[in-house]
């Protein structure tokens, strides 16, 4: 991936670019800009591509790191500049932090100082996502090819579990039209027994919490660490990824991982 650094801190930015490509096999590009005006003129002049991937610190003299999100998703509602993939930084954890970041365009955040396993952990998931993102997007002809047998093939075999959901539209509750196997161990459903099933079903988002991801879905964003919550009784935390999947002249439906952190 291509990987925009952000921070007024140089030091800050160095620790990130090694942590970064730290032990990994496949190193990631890296380029950096010590403001979100700089980020926005590289970016604008071509000075830099457009990066796969931002990571920006939300307090910075200037433009903050929720300013550039938005900035950011502006652009891409105009057709220009998308960048598929913000993660936020920010020594200032609480719901409400997580949320305005959310609601301003990020898709992921993490806390200061940066956990190395932490971080490659969402750069990880930021990966998957986009890769499935670009496999999906526009679905296939009517027969299928090799690839896509594979491709199907590994999404029924994965461990991860995986369904398809339906969102947008008066119908807030996600309705689930496909799962595989894997989503049987998170649920405690049957295959069956989920098909047709919300969302709602299956945990205990409040009405505004529901309303804040479906806006989200609706403008064909990537979501991650979405968390459920009592409705799954698990000993263990559980958190979404919302993909976006859309094609020709049809309403966007979401690819829904469900990772186990």
């Amino acid at each position: 991936m291509h990987i925009l650094l952000i921070d007024d801190s140089a030091s800050t930015r160095s620790l990130l670019r090694t942590l970064i490509n730290s032990g990994q096999a496949v190193r990631h590009e890296i380029s950096e800009a010590a403001s979100g005006e700089e980020a926005l003129q590289k970016v604008g002049s071509g000075e830099i591509n457009l990066p796969d991937l931002i990571i920006v610190d939300i307090n910075m003299g200037g433009m903050t790191g929720y300013d550039l999100c938005r900035e950011f998703r502006q652009r891409q509602n105009s057709g220009s500049d998308v960048v598929p993939y913000i993660i936020v930084v920010t020594a200032n954890e609480g719901v409400e932090v997580i949320n305005e970041a959310l609601d301003a365009g990020a898709n992921d955040y993490m806390p200061k100082p940066v956990n190395v396993k932490i971080l490659h952990v969402r750069l990880r998931v930021a990966e998957r996502l986009l890769s499935q993102a670009q496999n999906l997007n526009g679905g296939g002809g009517p027969a299928a090819t090799p690839r896509q047998a594979l491709i199907s093939e590994a999404i029924e075999q994965t461990e991860v579990p995986i369904a398809v959901v339906e969102a947008g539209g008066e119908d807030s509750s996600f309705r689930i039209i496909y799962t595989n196997a894997a989503m049987t161990l998170t649920t405690q459903f049957d295959q069956d027994q989920l098909i047709g099933k919300s969302l709602a079903d299956l945990e205990a988002w409040t009405p505004e919490f529901l309303k804040m991801v479906l806006g989200f879905t609706e403008r064909g964003a990537l979501l991650s660490h979405v968390p459920m919550w009592s409705k799954t009784r698990q000993e263990f935390p559980v958190y979404l990824s919302f993909c976006p999947v859309a094609a020709a002249d049809q309403p966007v439906r979401h690819y829904l991982i469900i990772h186990h952190l």
